[in-house]
């Protein structure tokens, strides 16, 4: 019963969307489930990762390196963390702490590349994923720097102008 209502928590982590049933379960059955107490850090700024986790129950929230006066999110019961160290080297750029004990399922690289090598569709699955990722940060980039250069030519515009008038 645990097995399959991890797969179907995992089923809603968009990367993992589209993965059927028994993928799901081979996923969470390379997983292993881990222990945090409370106040463990589940990801730290800097460090090297080679594992994601989704977060089984309890709580986790972004540790901010500068201290705020606000409250942190909490991210509970779903929360995928950590997702690229799964796939790719990859220094983590948040920190991560546990607000309260929590349970999660930790997939470590070496683990899921075992998977892919056993079922290439996998494999193919997360680049397709990835891919589509990529294109919509492509897009946005664009949009960005069209809004960028329609600033620039506003500032040409606004210098061009007070150049003559003798601002």
């Amino acid at each position: 019963m645990e097995l399959e209502a991890n797969a179907e928590l995992l089923g809603r982590v968009p990367i993992f969307q589209g993965l059927t049933t028994g993928q799901l379960n081979a996923v969470v059955n390379r997983g292993r489930e881990v222990q945090f107490e409370q106040g463990s850090m589940v990801l730290t700024r800097g460090e090297r990762g080679n594992a994601a986790y989704l977060i089984l129950s309890g709580s986790v929230a972004l540790q901010h390196v500068e201290q705020s006066p606000h409250s942190p999110e909490l991210f509970g019961c779903g929360t995928f963390l950590g997702e690229l160290a799964m796939l790719v080297e990859t220094t983590f750029t948040l920190s991560v702490v546990t607000r309260w004990p929590a349970r999660a399922l930790c997939l470590k690289r070496a683990a899921m590349f075992e998977l892919m090598e056993e079922d290439p569709s996998i494999a193919h699955h997360f680049s397709l994923k990835l891919l589509e990722r990529l294109l919509t940060l492509a897009i946005d980039l664009r949009r960005v720097d069209g809004k960028f250069a329609m600033i620039e030519l506003s500032l040409e515009q606004a210098i061009a102008e007070a150049g003559g008038r003798g601002f």
